[in-house]
């Protein structure tokens, strides 16, 4: 395992660090943390990444439900010893392809409106095992294009029920391309290797269905629906009926899962 994650470090810096020629702290402000922990709901916590070293700049005291080290000795290479071993390997491909895509497949211009997204397992300290989502974007570059400072949250959908897949996603912030459920598995971007599938159920959906989906992902319940969009208890089941057919999933816990992971709902 400590062989993996000596890896994945080694890549980091020389994908990164190796690029990044002057070392420059992140300025984190009252404000940045207080629109960060609207983001961060339930069992999450995020960090910001100085690629310049791999020094984490800040990290919310949420990381503590998951890492049992004092602030000091949070490291990334001991944030990767949290991750299950048997994903290492999924998680490190993934990693490749975040990096192709950044540095790669967009211009310079392009680079500060994309976030990557995926899944992976965790253990906590009490060797309970988690789902979890990281959502990564980048804040800051340098003169040349690397990117300095990378903002990542990670959340813990275990309540989803989401099967740990080697996809990961590209969401374009501002709603133009985005490269959904693309195929980690050689470690470099493909974006023939997108599957539009699940943003195209989402797009076949109605307004409204959409809107209940959005509900039912926060933890509504169909009488709770019923209420805020003021319409009735029937019509919110038959529009989850229409849902389900639509999309072809067993179930909204289903349904909603795909899109979470597929960056189509925002966790």
């Amino acid at each position: 395992m400590q062989d993996q994650i000596n890896r994945i470090s080694d890549f980091w810096r020389k994908e990164y660090s190796a690029q990044i020629d002057e070392y420059d702290a992140f300025e984190v402000s009252e404000q940045f943390k207080q629109i960060a922990s609207f983001f961060t709901p339930g069992l999450s916590y995020y960090y910001i990444l100085n690629l310049h070293n791999l020094e984490i700049d800040f990290i919310s005291e949420d990381y503590r439900n998951l890492l049992d080290v004092p602030r000091e000795e949070v490291t990334m290479e001991k944030l990767l010893t949290t991750v299950v071993k048997e994903d290492l390997g999924n998680v490190e491909n993934k990693e490749k392809v975040m990096q192709d895509f950044f540095s790669r497949y967009l211009t310079k211009e392009e680079k500060l409106k994309y976030k990557a997204l995926y899944s992976y397992q965790l253990r906590d300290p009490k060797k309970r095992k988690h789902r979890m989502l990281i959502q990564a974007t980048p804040l800051s570059l340098s003169q040349n294009g690397s990117i300095k400072h990378m903002l990542c949250i990670h959340s813990d959908i275990s309540h989803y029920n989401i099967n740990v897949s080697p996809y990961i996603s590209f969401i374009d912030l501002k709603g133009e391309k985005s490269f959904i459920n693309v195929d980690s598995s050689d470690g470099v971007f493909d974006p023939s290797l997108s599957n539009p599938e699940v943003e195209n159920k989402f797009l076949n959906l109605t307004d409204r269905e959409r809107e209940i989906i959005k509900l039912l992902s926060k933890g509504k319940s169909t009488s709770g629906i019923a209420d805020t969009l003021n319409i009735s208890v029937h019509t919110v089941k038959t529009h989850r009926k229409n849902i389900l057919q639509k999309s072809g999933c067993a179930n909204t816990a289903e349904l909603i899962a795909e899109f979470i992971i597929g960056g189509i709902l925002n966790h």
